[in-house]
C-alpha cells in the first residue's frame, strides 16, 4: 500500500468515512462508527466490542454497544451510500453480481434468527445464524454490496422470541432466494451496474428468482443441481447429469479460469441450448464445467443470455462466482464479519454494515493501489518509448 505512515492513514480513513457521517444524529455516534472500523481492520483474534474498545485504547466498550444497540443511525442508508461507492470507484458495465451464504456458529437461543442449520463455513448443522449477501465482482476489485439476515420460518411464527430479539412486526418469513432478489432490486434500482447473476445452485434451483432476474432484464448464470429436468434439442425429457454424459468430445473446450494453492486451475467447459423443465423462459443455455484433476467434479449452470453468447464468456461469467467463497472468508478474517456478539435483529445490521465498510475500506487501498502502479508503468512504457 501507499500509506506508508499514521498521519496519511488517518487523512485516507477519514476521506473515506466522510460521506457516511450523514447517517448518524450525533457526533458521539459518527466518532463511535469510525472507532468501530478501525477496530474491525485490528490484528485481533476476537473482534467483539470488549476487544475492540481495548484495542482502540477506551475503558470499557460502552459507546461501540450503544452504537450496535440505541444510538440514531440507518443502518440501510449507510449500505446505500457504500453501494454508491463501490460503483463510482469500480463499476463497469457488464458487472456480475454474486450471491451466497455464510454461517456463523453462535451459543444460545436468543440471538435473531438462531438455530440449528447447516452452516456451509463448518461444513455441518450448527446452531448458527445464517445472512446471505450481495458481492460485486469487478476487474480492479470485489467488494460487498448488501446484507440479509435470514430469518427462520419458526422464528416469524414466535412472537415472543420476535419481541425479544426487536424482529420488526411487518417482517414476514422470506426464503433466502427471496432475500438474494431484495437486494438485486435495490442494486438494480440504485444504478449499479449489475448485468449479470451468478450463485450456488440454492439460488439457481429456485426458478422464481431466475424469472425475476429475467423479467427485469438482466442474465444469469446460476448453479443447478445435477437432477435438474431439462428438454433436449432432440426433445428428450432428461436430468442435466444423463444429458452432458451423451456429449462428443468434440463438445468441451478448456480453460484455465482461476488460481489455486497449485497454479492454474484448469476445467473442460460445454454450452448447449435447451429448454428447463422447472421455468417458461423458453430456450436457454445449459453451462457445464468438468474438473480435470476430477472428471466426476462435474458443475451445471443455468443461464438466460442470449443465444449469440459465446462460450468464452459464459464460462468468465460462471467461473466468477467462486471468487465470492474468498470474498466472505477474506471480510470475516480482515473486517470480523461474523466477530459479532449481539442479539437484536437491527444489531445485526448495524454490525454487518460497518463490516461491509471495513472490508470495502481495505478494497479501495486495493484499487487506489493498483491504479498509481497502472499510471507509473504507462509513464515509464512513454518514457522508454520515447
Amino acid at each position: 500500500m501507499e500509506l506508508t505512515n499514521e498521519t496519511s492513514w488517518q487523512t485516507a480513513f477519514a476521506s473515506f468515512m466522510e460521506p457516511f457521517g450523514q447517517f448518524f444524529k450525533r457526533s458521539e455516534s459518527r466518532a463511535s462508527a469510525g472507532q468501530y472500523v478501525r477496530g474491525l481492520l485490528a490484528e485481533v483474534k476476537r473482534k467483539n466490542c470488549w476487544q475492540l474498545a481495548e484495542v482502540m485504547g477506551e475503558v470499557h466498550p460502552d459507546g461501540l454497544q450503544h452504537l450496535l444497540y440505541g444510538a440514531d443511525w440507518n443502518a440501510d442508508a449507510v449500505c446505500q451510500q457504500l453501494r454508491a461507492i463501490v460503483a463510482q470507484q469500480m463499476g463497469y458495465e457488464p458487472g456480475i453480481g454474486v450471491i451466497d451464504e455464510s454461517g456463523f456458529v453462535k451459543k444460545g437461543v436468543c440471538s435473531a434468527g438462531v438455530k440449528r442449520q447447516y452452516c456451509g463455513r463448518v461444513g455441518k448443522i450448527e446452531n448458527c445464524q445464517v445472512g446471505v449477501y450481495l458481492g460485486y465482482i469487478a476487474p480492479h476489485g470485489h467488494a460487498l454490496l448488501d446484507r440479509e439476515l435470514y430469518v427462520p420460518q419458526e422464528w416469524c411464527e414466535d412472537a415472543v422470541r420476535r419481541a425479544k430479539a426487536k424482529i420488526p412486526d411487518e417482517l414476514t418469513f422470506q426464503t433466502k432466494p427471496a432475500l438474494a432478489l431484495q437486494m438485486l432490486q435495490r442494486a438494480w434500482a440504485e444504478g449499479i451496474p449489475l448485468q449479470w447473476v451468478v450463485g450456488d445452485s440454492a439460488y439457481g434451483n429456485a426458478s422464481t428468482l431466475r424469472e425475476a432476474i429475467a423479467a427485469a432484464g438482466r442474465y444469469y448464470a446460476l448453479e443447478i443441481p445435477k437432477s435438474a429436468r431439462i428438454r433436449s434439442p432432440m426433445g428428450v425429457l432428461e436430468t442435466v447429469e444423463t444429458f452432458s454424459l451423451s456429449l462428443p468430445m468434440a463438445a468441451w473446450t478448456r480453460y484455465a479460469l482461476s488460481l489455486s494453492e497449485q497454479g492454474l486451475r484448469e476445467s473442460d467447459w460445454t454450452a448447449q441450448r435447451i429448454v428447463s423443465a422447472t421455468d417458461d423462459l423458453g430456450e436457454q443455455w445449459l453451462l457445464v464445467r468438468r474438473s480435470l484433476s476430477n472428471p466426476a467434479d462435474i458443475t451445471y449452470f443455468l443461464s438466460n443470455a442470449p443465444a449469440h453468447t459465446d462460450l468464452d464468456t459464459l464460462a468468465a461469467v460462471a467461473g466468477a462466482r467462486y471468487h465470492v467463497e474468498h470474498l466472505l472468508e477474506e471480510a470475516n478474517g480482515t473486517a470480523g464479519l461474523g466477530h459479532y456478539e449481539v442479539r437484536h435483529w437491527h444489531s445485526w445490521y448495524r454490525h454487518m454494515t460497518l463490516a461491509l465498510l471495513a472490508h470495502a475500506w481495505l478494497t479501495t487501498l486495493r484499487h487506489r493501489d493498483a491504479q498509481k502502479k497502472s499510471a507509473s508503468a504507462a509513464l515509464l512504457a512513454a518514457a522508454q518509448s520515447g
